[in-house]
């Protein structure tokens, strides 16, 4: 017994009408209306937790107002009122969304025990819907306490890497801050072929740790200031697999792998460590590889003085189709990819 559930009575006759009211009254709060339009008007004011819908009605009959409220207010459960004539609408009519059903004439008892069990399951319904909102706010809790314990991960992570990558650049002088300034240019040449921010923000992460895989390379090696051997030049050969190894071990870093294991393939397929040629190199790779390239010849080298960009954009020339994706070439040749 709840004084503030409301039960509406929806019936032409007056005496089934007032007989409903009179067993329901000081049990709930009970509306009455005299057809199914006044009922909806009601209903609109006054949301029902159940409603006593009479069948045959003159102004709207019982199942297209039943049709309304459950288009309306589908958590309202509704109970036909029908005369043995009409059994076979009331069960159709509970196969459109009725609760149940009362015939007249009715008993008080079975009139009480058939509202009480349509708003049990009212009430059922709302507190599986209250639990329902309960886990959606939990998940969504969970989620953002997860993506900050993520993202906390990511900027230790950012930071142990940024490290080591000081560290090998420290390794050799003439390379200082070579792997940030390729994250950047492979960012601007991304924009330029058109990559999503998303895959341009990964491709710059992957990016600044292309040479990461030196860190196991001889100190006398990065730092020769002569041109490098035949076997020095195989021992240097070992950074791309030395960095796919180092990240295939720390999580999250998994899209990094690509660009850190071939970016020194070639287009033509005479690069390492696998010989990949063509469209077989991933784009992420062969654009870190223009970069890479493009980030070293606007350096002062022990062999050499930095590259004017005229001269840069010769050499990108004389690689395209060779050592560098033609089409990525042509795009900074035509100046849509902008480098300086």
């Amino acid at each position: 017994m709840n004084n503030e559930e409301k039960i509406l009575i929806i019936d032409d006759e007056l005496m089934p009408r007032y007989s409903i009211q009179q067993v329901l009254k000081g049990r709930y709060t009970v509306f009455t209306a005299t057809g199914g339009r006044e009922g909806l008007d009601l209903m609109a004011q006054n949301p029902m937790d159940v409603v006593v819908l009479d069948l045959r009605m003159p102004d709207m009959d019982g199942i297209t107002v039943l049709r309304e409220i459950k288009k309306r207010y589908p958590d309202t459960e509704v109970i036909l009122l029908t005369a043995y004539a009409s059994l076979d609408s009331a069960r159709s009519a509970l196969r459109l969304g009725a609760f149940d059903y009362l015939t007249k004439p009715f008993d008080k008892d079975d009139v009480i025990n058939v509202i009480e069990r349509g708003l049990q399951k009212k009430r059922d319904l709302s507190t599986k819907k209250l639990e329902h909102e309960d886990l959606l706010l939990t998940k969504e809790y969970l989620t953002q306490e997860i993506e900050s314990v993520r993202q906390n991960l990511m900027l230790y992570y950012d930071g142990t890497i940024k490290a080591l990558i000081y560290a090998i650049d420290a390794k050799d002088h003439y390379t200082f801050d070579h792997s940030e300034h390729v994250a950047k240019l492979s960012s601007v040449i991304a924009e330029g072929v058109g990559l999503s921010r998303l895959e341009k923000d990964k491709l710059q992460h992957a990016a600044i740790m292309h040479d990461i895989g030196k860190i196991g390379i001889s100190e006398h090696l990065l730092r020769k200031e002569s041109l490098l051997t035949r076997d020095e030049h195989i021992e240097m050969r070992k950074h791309p697999n030395i960095g796919a190894r180092i990240v295939n071990a720390v999580p999250f870093l998994e899209d990094t792998v690509e660009v850190i294991l071939y970016h020194h393939e070639r287009f033509d397929g005479t690069g390492y460590p696998e010989g990949l040629k063509g469209d077989k190199i991933p784009l992420t790779a062969r654009i870190v590889a223009i970069a890479d390239t493009v980030d070293a010849m606007m350096r002062d080298r022990p062999y050499r003085k930095a590259l004017s960009y005229s001269q840069l954009i010769d050499e990108l020339k004389k690689g395209s189709g060779t050592q560098f994706d033609p089409e990525i070439v042509t795009l900074i040749i035509d100046n849509k990819i902008k480098l300086l």
